[in-house]
Formats: C-alpha cells, sequence, structure tokens
C-alpha cells in the first residue's frame, strides 16, 4: 500500500485519544511524581532497558506506563513481574501496570515477517 494509506489508516486508529484526550493507548508521556520515581528506581534498574516510564496514572498515583521494547510474545507475563516488583520490591502501592508498546503488535522475528520493518 502507498504510504499515505497505511498513515491515514494509523491517523484514523489514533484519532479517538486525540479527542479524549487520554494518554492511556499512546506512547506519550505524562506526570511522573519525583519521589515515588525515586521509590521504584531498584524495579527500574532490575528491568533495565526493556521499559522507559512514561507517566504514573490514578488518584493515588499507582497505574504505571511504560514503553515496552521487548518481545509481543512476553509482554503479559512482563506486565505482572512488573507489578510484582513494584509492589513486593519496592514497597509501592500498584494497582496495575499498562506496558505501551505503539503501532508494534507482533514479533517479526517470530511470526515469519520482516525483521529489519520495525515501527519504534
Amino acid at each position: 500500500l502507498p504510504t499515505e494509506v497505511s498513515q491515514a489508516y494509523h491517523d484514523d486508529k489514533r484519532q479517538p485519544y486525540e479527542d479524549y484526550g487520554t494518554l492511556m493507548g499512546t506512547l506519550r508521556e505524562g506526570e511522573k511524581d519525583p519521589d515515588v520515581v525515586k521509590s521504584i528506581e531498584p524495579a527500574l534498574h532490575i528491568l533495565g532497558s526493556i521499559v522507559t516510564l512514561l507517566s504514573i496514572e490514578g488518584d493515588d498515583q499507582n497505574i504505571f506506563r511504560f514503553k515496552y521494547w521487548g518481545l509481543i510474545k512476553n509482554l503479559y507475563g512482563m506486565e505482572r513481574w512488573t507489578e510484582k516488583l513494584i509492589r513486593e520490591e519496592c514497597g509501592v502501592s500498584c494497582n496495575n501496570v499498562v506496558f505501551e508498546t505503539g503501532f508494534r503488535k507482533r514479533d517479526p522475528l517470530y511470526d515469519g515477517g520482516d525483521p529489519h520493518y520495525m515501527i519504534w
């Protein structure tokens, strides 16, 4: 497909996020309480470069959003493990961990796709 058709498709999929002004489902960075970020430093150190903290959401600052750089096949397990790390290793209240991947929905190397085609 021509680039403009693909871009129009992606723009259409992202329009609801623009309409409602939500951060969930996007890769936009939001607010991060410096005290909470300092508290979860041990978990961030363990996770290393596989995640980037995007924002801390919720009234009680207990929903953590990350940009996830790892394999999609490990996404759910990594979310749950990160939630456990934040709760048990850092002692921080955590209701949910959300890993955002942007347009990436699969692992090309494992799905027979083109390993050189990635949208980061």
